[in-house]
């Protein structure tokens, strides 16, 4: 009989069935992949294990006792713990403070024991051989290092059950390893391991088992040595993905954005006509994103001169870039594109109160009306646009930042690392997006860090290395190691080839 259990799980929010009769089994000693594209039901089951939430109808059995928590405590309480994506640690208490938080052993006078704290934290660390120590402040540890200190405060409670949510998000390849070691051996040692990630590598080098939803619904229950990724990808969003998009086709007409880039190691210049996707590639370091920065008046004045439909333009700001139809996605959506308590409505206003005001008061119904038809159209998945920005998955808030751009009705776009942190779902949803933009005659400059990617979306690439544009790459004509030589300096590309 499995350790764990789930019948005919079912969760209903107003308006939606975010979950709807699943099935899940899994045993101790495994590691169990859950994957999914946005809204596919992976957080809202993961929060009903994790007691968070309750289920509308179904059944789960833990060990064959019916599990049915009515708090995160209580669902530790009968071995079940999450580490979730975001830390919830206090930074100037210790790794042992951290951990015991709320449960920390007392003396007869009431007081915290720190000895008996501190022998408790380094037997739990040596168990689970986690390389830490207990007197630390979590404040003087490394990103990796702080996500260790949950995972151990989630085993402090005799857990048998772990849920990890996309926990390398933040870490380094190097981290990554040190993280599946542990996950080794947390296997090893008997525990059920829950694995939430949209990043199907990972399934592969840990998971023996993986669970994929759609819709929320369970459409499959695989072993990774009998799959692929793409068969996973294909059963994520219902379709086979593409090696090419089909991109809408780009007029030969006169350029919409001329670009003279100045860096201290050399000028590049580049183009981007109307209805153009125009790929920008290089490794960290290259200019890519204070490229796209000096575009929307970031940097200094002398760095950059353009201009749109041979219109002369500088910026000294990036509201006069927004004003000129320059809007830029930043790349890291948490702390510079969303503001994380305000609610989903005012996150996608934030850049176009001119256009929902009147005589400097803000008409509710109109920003509610165009905001909703805008999310609407890009597909959002949220229970109301109230709630705050924060409680949407990577991929919704990625639309809400796009949405907010594409209120101020842009020329020109410019998307740094726009599928980051998405899942595979919302990537093709994203890609989507950006095409119907560049068919309505947008120009759209998109960087990644992922040469497949550029591949599959672009007419172009700019290879950056050192400041400067090295290569101009005709998408159809190239392939990812013609890229990577010109990225690197390995072998002199031909930069020959300017539309």
């Amino acid at each position: 009989m499995p350790f764990l259990e789930i019948r005919e799980l079912s969760r209903r929010f107003p308006g939606v069935e975010a979950l709807s009769a699943v099935d899940l089994e899994a045993e101790l000693g495994e590691v169990h992949a859950l994957i999914g594209a946005n809204g596919a039901g992976k957080s809202t089951l993961m929060n009903i294990l994790a007691g968070v939430l309750r289920a509308s109808r179904g059944e789960i059995r833990l060990g064959g006792a019916p599990f049915r928590p009515e708090s995160p405590r209580a669902a530790q309480a009968q071995g079940v713990s999450t580490v979730y994506q975001e830390l919830s640690l206090i930074p100037q208490r210790s790794v042992a403070e951290n951990i015991f938080l709320g449960r920390e052993p007392t003396s007869r006078l009431g007081m915290v024991d720190r000895h008996r704290l501190h022998g408790a934290t380094r037997e739990l660390l040596e168990r689970y051989h986690l390389p830490l120590e207990a007197e630390t402040a979590v404040e003087d540890l490394s990103v990796a290092q702080q996500q260790l200190v949950e995972i151990a405060r989630a085993l402090s409670v005799d857990a048998q059950v772990l849920i990890l949510d996309e926990p390398t998000a933040v870490l380094s390849l190097h981290e990554q390893d040190n993280l599946f070691t542990i996950i080794a051996r947390l296997k090893e040692e008997g525990l059920l391991i829950l694995y939430v990630s949209h990043r199907l590598d990972e399934i592969f080098a840990i998971a023996g088992r993986v669970t994929v939803l759609r819709d929320g619904r369970k459409v499959a229950t695989l072993n990774t040595s009998e799959t692929s990724q793409a068969e996973l990808v294909r059963l994520m969003i219902g379709h086979d993905v593409r090696d090419r998009l089909p991109l809408p086709g780009v007029a030969d007409a006169r350029p919409l954005l001329e670009v003279t880039y100045r860096s201290d190691l050399g000028q590049s210049e580049f183009s981007l006509r109307a209805g153009e996707i125009l790929g920008i590639a290089g490794f960290v370091g290259a200019g890519r994103s204070h490229l796209a920065r000096a575009l929307i008046g970031v940097g200094e004045e002398r760095e950059v001169d353009l201009a749109i439909l041979e219109q002369p333009l500088r910026f000294r700001s990036p509201a006069e870039a927004i004003d000129a139809g320059i809007l830029y996605v930043t790349e890291d959506r948490k702390r510079e594109g969303l503001f994380a308590n305000l609610s989903v409505l005012a996150n996608t206003t934030a850049a176009a109160l001119p256009l929902v005001s009147r005589a400097g008061l803000l008409r509710a119904q109109a920003e509610r009306e165009q905001a909703g038809a805008m999310l609407q159209s890009l597909r959002l998945i949220a229970q109301s646009l109230e709630i705050p920005v924060s409680e949407l998955s990577g991929g919704n808030q990625q639309k809400v930042v796009l949405g907010r751009v594409l209120m101020r009705t842009p020329k020109v776009l410019v998307c740094d690392e726009p599928t980051r942190g998405v899942d595979v779902g919302a990537k093709d949803e994203i890609y989507g997006i950006l095409i119907r933009l560049a068919a309505a005659g947008v120009g759209i400059i998109v960087i990644s860090s992922e040469v497949k990617e550029l591949l599959m979306l672009t007419h172009r690439i700019l290879v950056m290395r050192n400041r400067v544009i090295v290569a101009t790459l005709e998408t159809s004509a190239t392939s990812e190691d013609e890229v990577l030589l010109a990225a690197t300096g390995a072998a002199e590309a031909d930069s020959t080839v300017h539309a």
